[in-house]
């Protein structure tokens, strides 16, 4: 098994407690260690200046040198064969990936412009917590296709 990745999930926004025991159960059949960071904006400011303020929380938790992926409407769609490569790329050249959900306004465009990647999960739009688990699940099928396991048929 291949396990000596580290993945970040920066999300902004706290997911139910029911939600969170699914995460949870995902993060645990994943072999790699998965860190989930959840930033909480602030509801006093202006709709314009949320995205700057979560930009600004959200850079403060980047990890250093990591492969950065942006979760973003313009991102690229990919199957889970093509996105199991993006780790099986990244094992080869070393580090860790960070994963970035944006809240209710998206990302701002500095976190989308300094990211290595941008990541569409669907055409439609979820809320941050399930499209949490769905990169959740994602990346525990990446795992299982780089290892030969049956999870992905």
């Amino acid at each position: 098994m291949i396990s000596f990745m580290k993945i970040q999930i920066i999300s902004v926004g706290k997911m139910s407690a029911e939600l969170a025991t699914l995460a949870k159960h995902y993060q645990k059949m994943i072999g790699w260690e998965v860190r989930s960071v959840e930033l909480v904006h602030s509801k006093k400011l202006k709709d314009e200046q949320i995205k700057q303020y979560e930009a600004k929380l959200i850079k403060e938790k980047l990890t250093k040198n990591a492969h950065i992926v942006a979760l973003d409407l313009s991102g690229k769609h990919l199957t889970s064969h093509e996105f199991s490569k993006l780790f099986s790329s990244q094992m080869m050249r070393g580090g860790d990936i960070d994963f970035i959900i944006g809240g209710a306004f998206g990302l701002d465009e500095s976190i989308i412009s300094e990211a290595s990647a941008r990541l569409c999960l669907s055409k439609m739009t979820f809320p941050h917590q399930i499209a949490k688990l769905i990169l959740l699940e994602q990346i525990y099928r990446a795992q299982t296709i780089l290892n030969g396991h049956p999870y992905h048929k």
